[in-house]
């Protein structure tokens, strides 16, 4: 090897390791917005899981079959907020009403044990109120913006799935192609999975969870339940912060209501982890729980709240193409793969 020769390799490795850098310093500026595009395939995946059926009935293309889900998809919220939107938006005026009472209610309580007040202190501790009300401001503007982006981005996705699947195929050597179509195609079918067993586990705690708190007397059950049901989507935080209003709104009424709220939150919790997890699994997702639990508290650490909310989706897609491109593929190692012994669903 000539001495110009060994320049020119270490020119080029150099110049290697430095678009690496820029890529990854790209990625981590931008990640907020990759966040927001998870939302949009999970939601995409939603639509299509409407629009499949569709298609398959009626012979109708992809942007026919994704319009009649979206339209779907809309005639079921309307209906369900001229069903219940009066009710459930009463009863949320009613806990923001109850909520600044419950926490005095817990402070009195608190003054009785020694240390308490000063937790409860250092928790309400804050900025100016100028500060505070910025940002709030701020952080809903964030989510209205977030959730249009994903709204949209969903419909655009769903309705050509095969011309973004094609365009990112064409970034893949043409001899792996085949391959890495394959690999997406598994990823999409066990998030999909993943994404109607989530749905299924959420119907199921906001309705046992509204139950519970309405036979133990709690204020506002169906609004308390739909909170619960909703922070179900993020594992093992989301049951803990979906507590919290039930047990305030639970404390103005007694101590007692209160540990019978709690023993409501911790009996849905048994019966979805011990019941609902393990058959929803059996037929959907399965992940790894501590896997499941160290990549959400990441997740949360580098993408804010929306990282917490797609943390899971993000893991399953992940530990898909893993066990499809490296595991099997790399080192040869036969492995199972989520949804693979289901045939694929047309897109």
């Amino acid at each position: 090897m000539t001495p110009k020769t060994g320049r020119s390799e270490f020119i080029a490795r150099l110049l290697i390791a430095a678009l690496a850098v820029v890529l990854i310093w790209v990625a981590w500026s931008l990640r907020s917005l990759l966040i927001i595009v998870m939302g949009a395939i999970v939601l995409a995946v939603l639509l299509r899981s409407i629009a499949d059926p569709v298609s398959r009935r009626t012979g109708l293309g992809t942007k026919s079959s994704t319009a009649i889900a979206v339209l779907l998809t809309l005639l079921l919220a309307g209906a369900s907020a001229w069903l219940f939107g009066t009710q459930v938006a009463a009863q949320f005026g009613q806990i923001a009403a109850i909520m600044p009472h419950s926490w005095d209610e817990l402070r009195e309580q608190a003054e009785r044990i020694p240390f308490a007040t000063s937790v409860l202190d250092s928790l309400t501790q804050s900025e100016d109120l100028s500060t505070r009300l910025a940002w709030l401001m701020r952080m809903a503007g964030d989510a209205v913006t977030a959730f249009f982006l994903i709204c949209f981005g969903s419909i655009f996705l769903a309705a050509q799935p095969r011309l973004y699947r094609d365009g990112v195929l064409q970034l893949v050597p043409p001899g792996r192609r085949s391959l890495a179509g394959h690999a997406i195609d598994d990823a999409g079918r066990a998030l999909r999975l993943w994404l109607l067993g989530q749905l299924m586990s959420m119907m199921a705690v906001g309705l046992l969870t509204g139950i519970g708190l309405w036979l133990a007397g709690v204020p506002s059950p169906v609004a308390l339940g739909l909170i619960a049901g909703l922070t179900e989507g993020i594992p093992y935080l989301g049951p803990i912060l979906g507590s919290f209003p039930g047990l305030l709104v639970a404390f103005t009424q007694s101590p007692m209501t209160a540990l019978w709220a709690l023993v409501v939150y911790v009996a849905v919790q048994q019966i979805e982890g011990n019941t609902l997890v393990p058959l929803i699994h059996r037929k959907m997702v399965s992940l790894p729980p501590a896997l499941t639990l160290f990549w959400i508290m990441a997740a949360g650490l580098l993408f804010g709240v929306l990282g917490l909310v797609f943390a899971t989706p993000i893991l399953v897609v992940a530990y898909v193409l893993v066990k499809r491109l490296y595991i099997r593929e790399a080192l040869d190692t036969q492995t199972s793969i989520p949804g693979e012994d289901r045939e694929p669903t047309q897109s």
